[in-house]
């Protein structure tokens, strides 16, 4: 990492608390554990109240709907509120930078530094590392502490170790969330392209494809992983050899492009 590609990242890392994006993405991880714990700790009790006020319902299907939404089951638990952050705090996420570089691209901010010595590549690595860091890493403390909540108020059927992969795991998925929503922005003229595109792949692609056995090689299935809580850790290694694959192929189509 050279001294330019340094000085970008500590720049970016200025910005995110400047700008607030810090206590933006801290405050969607909270609000969705909050609303998921809250929601679940509610709604899994109110089949035994209709059943005290009213007897004789039959509450069967009611029971087997909110344990279904909400389980009051660890494992179930931690996966929906997975979701929910692959769903919710992903978009938002790329919402928020997905016109970042292109924008400041066309405004002017890059020529003075680029005359200074510094490239586009510079600029580029900053907001990947620092940006997709930040996001991850806040989905693996929320995570864990979301895990750690959830063992002293429901029924406990996985590990810590299980749920410090899938912590690991779902960190990582956001930081290539963000690296691919960069990388894409500035390869295509419109950077809204690009977070259609990352959009659709992490809403459609995991549900659509978990019907089909190729579906666990495909890199989206990191997502499906840690959404099932899965312990078969086997099929890591694929999905993440491609995700890797994929992010050092488009890094160098960028830079070839940038270089024309």
């Amino acid at each position: 990492m050279n001294q330019g590609m340094i000085c970008c990242i500590r720049k970016d890392i200025k910005e995110c608390l400047r700008t607030g994006k810090v206590v933006l993405f801290a405050g969607m991880v909270l609000g969705i554990g909050v609303m998921i714990m809250g929601f679940t700790l509610i709604f899994s009790d109110i089949p035994e109240e209709l059943w005290a006020q009213l007897p004789g319902f039959n509450i069967e299907s009611l029971e087997e709907l909110v344990s279904t939404m909400y389980p009051k089951m660890v494992r179930e638990s931690v996966g929906i509120f997975s979701y929910y952050i692959g769903f919710f705090f992903s978009m938002v996420v790329i919402l928020v930078i997905h016109g970042m570089l292109p924008k400041e691209e066309k405004s002017g901010k890059w020529i003075l530094p680029m005359e200074q010595g510094y490239s586009r590549i510079d600029f580029l690595m900053g907001k990947c590392v620092v940006y997709g860091s930040l996001a991850g890493g806040m989905v693996l403390i929320g995570y864990l502490l979301y895990y750690m909540i959830a063992c002293g108020c429901m029924e406990q059927n996985m590990t810590f170790g299980n749920a410090l992969v899938c912590g690991i795991v779902h960190g990582l998925n956001l930081f290539f969330i963000v690296a691919y929503t960069f990388l894409f922005s500035l390869l295509w003229k419109n950077p809204v392209v690009s977070a259609v595109s990352m959009i659709a792949t992490i809403i459609l692609v995991p549900d659509m494809t978990a019907y089909f056995s190729i579906g666990k090689i495909l890199p989206t299935h990191l997502l499906r992983f840690v959404y099932d809580s899965s312990s078969a850790y086997g099929e890591l290694v694929v999905p993440m050899l491609l995700n890797i694959t994929f992010l050092v192929l488009l890094w160098f189509l960028v830079a070839w492009k940038k270089e024309q």
